[in-house]
């Protein structure tokens, strides 16, 4: 269908183009046409005023001698008009070309180009757009749903906190405040309902954060000072009030506190790379950089021999290395550091076993230490981490504990939230995975896919 539109347009521009050839010789015959029907005329005329008398025979024999030379005259040039050599190569020539322009480009886009990018862009955009429609639609049941099951619980903080997020989704944040409104009065306490009331305040005022949101983020921070949501926005509320200086410190606080697979970081890297150039700080020095490895490594002699060895010889020169280390930890076995760092290389040199057992001893020595935990939580799920294998029931024990140390830790809210879904626990993922999704940027695709998921576990 596409490409008949296209036809049909290449058809009426070659027409536009031909249409004055055509017409010019269309004039051409019209006057030739004309002139020999007067100089006919004037015969006529000439032998009747002959027959009245008029004329005498020799004017009337001059007479029609000059009109038909004229009438002679005018037929020959019309015929070499339209017949003369030039003429003819000058149109030929303009009406090959206005065929065979359109035919050759045709011709080369079809080799070279590509034909089915415009229905196939078309095709995925019709599909993006029922994905969407399907989601607004099941987001809107689910939210008529909510109205009905509070109207007879009001109390129910959990279903209220569902409800401000799903008037999110469907662009409701002024809807979406009156709900968070109804969770921070049942529960003054919970961090996430500031989190999400600001950004819907936020949202409310079109990017604007307002001072209402401003008292909610800084009411996040004094619960939980790492909020890393918080405090993007509360950088962003100091650019918007024209304080440039305040706002990349933030960020760049923000940043350097993060880790490296933060989803969030990249929105903050990005900012602070927009900021640099208005503050005078060189791009390369825009953003933190990535924190130095724990503990001493290798000096550079170390590193010049290493570079000399064989793979194999590399390879021994790292095992003696990690066998040095244990044998000091077995003098010093409360360097947790020590233990951690052990476990590190274990994995590196594929003794999982081993690295598990090290990374218990990092746990026992330090059990607030959310780095050790991560690490633990990661051996212990394995390759589940990346296939569709359930989690091992120890691996989200790890990262529940996580959680019960860092409420906001985006990687251990996914992995509880998953081991909920594949426990058939839709509730207890819902809730985890809300709180991973007052994290994430606005509108990423992280965002998102995720909420996706969200609206998924009411079907």
């Amino acid at each position: 269908m596409l490409w008949l539109g296209f036809a049909l347009l290449a058809l009426v521009a070659l027409g536009f183009l031909l249409w004055p050839l055509l017409r010019q010789r269309r004039a051409e015959s019209d006057r030739k046409a004309h002139d020999l029907a007067v100089y006919r005329a004037q015969l006529d005329e000439v032998a009747q005023d002959l027959a009245r008398g008029a004329l005498s025979e020799g004017e009337a024999a001059a007479a029609k001698l000059e009109i038909q030379r004229r009438l002679l005259r005018a037929d020959a040039a019309s015929d070499s008009s339209v017949a003369s050599p030039a003429g003819r190569d000058i149109r030929l020539a303009t009406m090959i070309a206005l065929v065979l322009v359109p035919l050759l480009g045709g011709g080369l886009y079809l080799a070279l180009g590509r034909p089915d990018a415009a229905e196939f862009n078309l095709a995925q955009a019709r599909a993006r757009a029922e994905r969407e429609a399907q989601l607004r639609q099941d987001t809107e049941r689910m939210i008529v749903q909510l109205r009905e099951r509070l109207a007879a619980s009001p109390e129910r903080t959990d279903g209220w906190l569902m409800l401000g997020r799903s008037l999110l989704l469907t662009d409701r944040p002024a809807e979406a405040v009156e709900a968070f409104d109804r969770v921070i009065a049942l529960q003054p306490g919970e961090v996430e309902a500031y989190a999400l009331r600001a950004e819907a305040l936020t949202l409310a005022a079109d990017g604007s954060v307002t001072e209402a949101a401003q008292r909610d983020f800084r009411a996040v921070l004094e619960r939980d000072p790492q909020h890393p949501g918080a405090r993007y926005y509360l950088g962003l509320a100091r650019l918007q009030q024209g304080d440039t200086r305040g706002a990349y410190d933030n960020w760049y606080a923000l940043a350097a506190d993060s880790p490296a697979d933060a989803p969030w970081l990249e929105t903050v890297q990005s900012r602070l790379r927009e900021l640099a150039p208005r503050l005078g700080i060189a791009l390369a020095q825009a953003v933190p950089q990535p924190k130095a490895a724990e503990g001493p490594g290798p000096d550079q002699s170390q590193v010049e021999a290493a570079q000399m060895m064989s793979e194999a010889e590399r390879a021994e020169m790292i095992r003696g290395m990690v066998e040095r280390l244990a044998e000091r930890l077995k003098e010093n076995p409360d360097d947790a550091d020590g233990w951690l760092r052990l476990a590190r290389a274990r994995e590196v040199l594929g003794d999982v076993d081993a690295a598990r057992e090290a990374l218990r001893r990092a746990v026992a020595l330090q059990p607030d230490r959310v780095e050790s935990r991560m690490a633990l939580a990661f051996n212990l799920a394995g390759a589940s981490v990346r296939s569709r294998d359930p989690l091992p029931a120890e691996a989200i024990t790890e990262f529940r504990a996580v959680l019960q140390r860092a409420p906001n830790h985006a990687q251990a809210l996914w992995f509880v939230g998953r081991g909920a879904y594949e426990a058939g626990d839709k509730a207890g993922a819902a809730e985890h995975w809300n709180r991973l999704l007052a994290l994430l940027p606005p509108g990423s695709p992280e965002a998102r896919e995720l909420s996706e998921r969200i609206v998924s576990l009411t079907r």
